[in-house]
């Protein structure tokens, strides 16, 4: 193909010459390469075939060449998608070519002149270094791109360990805040002389501590979107036992097939357990009860059903109450639904909340 003897070849080299020349003023003036991509890949790959069907009495190798030339360009300069499209263009082009045309091109070959084998060399050892070269570009670019992207890496990893540290400090100063309001309401409470205040003081104390005792949770995990579920529900209720000094002998079976949960869950489900357990201490139990409360939480598919359950018999059997809407409230946040048979409390709720 490299013969400037042959017309077919100065024709072919010619519209290479011209395309090329065509392009770079293009690329000079418009600063775009896409174009210049697509108009090589495709104009290119309509050249390399016009010679292989046209040029019947030479040795196509340094066609092939091209080809990989080719496919390698389109790795470079178009989406990888395309890349492989013209990848397949090629496959079925060469089955067609040797399955139909090669036993023909090969009774037409002749013994080459000395002239023609170094045209040849050169051309192929030409389209060698110009597939070199796209090689070189093609590691150099993804080099580059890796580079950057380890840049950009580092630097999320260092801004995102930057915001986790700023929200651990907001988690931090709103656990401070809450226990500055107990503290309040304690003082309060100490004034007040009427043991129906104090009763009211001391749930709302409770219920605040239960919000603060997440945000100290969350200001010591090292992953804020998630908290350890059983280690946490545990604390909550030795914190919520320890609360209420005076009923030290309750025993708690805490079980659990739920690990982890999500934030939007975390909040009304221990205020949930706070009032529920508040309940039972204030309502179920007398002085010679066998104070014993079981809360198990069971992963049944992508829902999670809370049982509760106490052994006293409850004094109060009013199902109109504060507390009651409240758990009600609370079981709505969690997108659930909660089922009472006396002092047994099922509720159940999706796994995720939304976001």
């Amino acid at each position: 193909m490299f013969s400037f003897i042959e017309m077919q070849g100065f024709i072919i080299y010619s519209i290479v010459f011209l395309l090329s020349i065509g392009s770079l003023m293009y690329l000079h003036y418009s600063k775009k390469s896409n174009s210049v991509f697509w108009l090589f890949t495709i104009s290119a790959s309509i050249l390399v075939y016009v010679s292989m069907y046209t040029i019947d009495d030479t040795l196509h190798y340094s066609d092939l060449v091209w080809i990989m030339c080719i496919i390698l360009f389109a790795f470079i300069g178009l989406s990888y998608k395309m890349a492989i499209v013209f990848v397949g263009v090629h496959i079925i082009g060469l089955g067609i070519y040797f399955f139909i045309e090669l036993n023909t091109h090969v009774t037409l070959l002749s013994v080459r002149s000395n002239f023609e084998l170094i045209n040849m060399i050169v051309e192929i050892v030409f389209a060698f270094i110009i597939m070199s070269y796209l090689l070189y570009e093609n590691v150099r670019h993804h080099g580059y791109i890796w580079d950057k992207l380890q840049e950009t890496n580092s630097q999320l990893a260092s801004k995102n360990k930057e915001n986790i540290t700023l929200l651990k400090e907001v988690h931090h100063r709103v656990k401070n805040n809450l226990q500055i309001v107990v503290s309040l309401l304690r003082i309060q409470n100490s004034e007040t002389k009427s043991e129906e205040t104090k009763a009211h003081f001391r749930t709302a104390i409770n219920r605040i501590m239960t919000i603060s005792m997440i945000h100290r949770k969350l200001y010591q995990s090292n992953e804020l979107s998630e908290i350890e579920f059983q280690k946490y529900m545990q604390s909550l209720i030795e914190d919520i036992k320890n609360l209420h000094s005076d009923e030290e002998e309750i025993t708690f079976e805490f079980t659990s097939d739920l690990i982890e949960i999500d934030l939007n869950s975390i909040v009304p489900l221990g205020l949930i357990i706070n009032e529920l357990i508040t309940n039972s201490i204030k309502h179920a139990f007398s002085q010679t009860d066998k104070k014993r409360v079981k809360i198990s939480f069971k992963v049944d598919n992508s829902n999670v059903i809370l049982n509760y359950s106490d052994s006293g018999e409850w004094k109060s059997t009013d199902t109109s109450g504060f507390g009651i809407e409240l758990l009600e409230l609370l079981t709505e946040q969690l997108d659930g639904h909660i089922v009472r048979d006396s002092s047994e409390f099922k509720i159940q709720f999706p796994l995720y909340q939304k976001q």
